[in-house]
């Protein structure tokens, strides 16, 4: 299900992170930046808590009331605190419910807890965190947070790269602005293809700027028994997407002869498709590791090539990867590439999975909707 994200939506975010620039600036949260970090930087770095309300407010806790079948006036309290994490310890992302009016707290924080295992968890109340992907399509990943059974949400989120302006005073930039801006003709001698342009106007009431995806619900330790565990320097390499080929690629080999996925890949006791070292002579880069794939009927797949990032195939019939379809049509040639991509050597221990193989994973959306159903039917 898709989200989407509203200028309403996030106004309590943009002056929760406004307030945390200023007090940055002053010296009560530096920890909490980089010392290069402006404004801007600070927004990008902290708009990821976007998801954490919208989830709840807008899925989770409405398919709650449904399932339920009453009417109650619910919403979420996320972690509009500020502090210090490294000082306080980090609260979960959703610190409780308030149901007509009555705040329900998951966690309260006590600092006269030990080990600073401040943040106290209430009896019978699910520890949720909510982990969120901006602008990631292929993968997934998850660093060992100590999550263990806490409900893990994860999420896709894409937000407009001028998300900001919806937040400017437009009343600021009239058209004088703009005037100010326009460039004479005396700086060009010749433009015969048009590649300089004025300043456009700014548009400054978007509504939606951006949205949220809702991938799977589970828990960590379900996510790393699944995911690959990548150590430190490692490079993750991920599946991008199968597409037609549009030139026929010719090979003097019979196809029988040829080898089919299954010689580049097996299946695991995970139900997915991890690779083996005859992958590994054609992408022989020593610190890569290729995330498993979801693959089926790949008999039907004959690999006639390859180059850098793809695997160049051909089809005997139908078969899917990661949930993508390669169609057989016996008047085509048939052929695909199956792309690959890699990502940065990570800098510590993190578990990796393409975002095609998430069904491999139990879903533990109807364990975390019955539990709050069952603080929202005692309050």
């Amino acid at each position: 299900m898709k989200i989407k994200i509203k200028r309403q939506d996030i106004i309590p975010y943009v002056y929760f992170v406004s307030s945390l620039a200023q007090q940055t600036k002053n010296g009560m949260f530096g920890a909490l930046s980089t010392k290069s970090d402006l404004i801007g930087g600070i927004f990008d770095r902290w708009i990821n808590i976007i998801p954490e309300s919208l989830s709840f407010n807008q899925y989770f806790l409405p398919k709650t009331l449904k399932q339920l079948g009453i009417k109650k006036d619910v919403s979420v309290f996320s972690d509009f605190f500020m502090y210090n994490p490294t000082t306080v310890g980090i609260a979960p992302d959703v610190l409780g419910l308030k149901i007509d009016n009555k705040i329900v707290p998951f966690v309260k924080y006590d600092d006269t807890k030990e080990k600073k295992c401040f943040w106290v968890t209430q009896d019978d109340c699910p520890q949720i965190e909510v982990k969120s992907f901006f602008g990631r399509k292929y993968m997934v990943s998850l660093r060992d947070q100590h999550c263990g059974d806490k409900f893990l949400v994860m999420i896709s989120a894409q937000i407009d790269v001028d998300y900001l302006l919806s937040f400017f005073n437009s009343g600021l930039f009239d058209s004088t602005q703009q005037a100010k801006l326009n460039m004479p003709n005396d700086f060009i001698i010749s433009d015969t293809k048009n590649l300089l342009s004025q300043t456009k106007p700014v548009v400054f009431n978007k509504e939606n700027i951006g949205e949220i995806e809702i991938l799977t619900v589970t828990t960590a330790d379900n996510f790393t028994e699944i995911a690959i565990e990548l150590k430190a320097g490692d490079i993750p390499r991920y599946f991008v997407d199968c597409t037609k080929r549009k030139a026929r690629k010719k090979f003097d080999a019979d196809i029988n002869g040829l080898p089919r996925l299954t010689h580049y890949f097996k299946k695991n006791n995970k139900g997915l498709y991890s690779c083996n070292e005859e992958w590994y002579k054609l992408f022989n880069n020593a610190n890569e590791k290729t995330l498993d794939l979801a693959i089926e009927n790949p008999d039907n797949i004959v690999v006639i090539g390859n180059t850098k990032n793809s695997l160049i195939v051909t089809l005997l019939g139908n078969a899917k990867i990661n949930q993508q379809d390669l169609i057989y049509d016996e008047n085509s040639h048939n052929q695909y590439n199956i792309n690959f991509s890699t990502f940065g050597a990570v800098a510590g221990t993190e578990y990796f999975m393409n975002i095609g193989t998430l069904g491999a994973i139990n879903s533990k959306e109807s364990e975390l909707i019955s539990s709050l159903a069952e603080i929202i039917k005692k309050n």
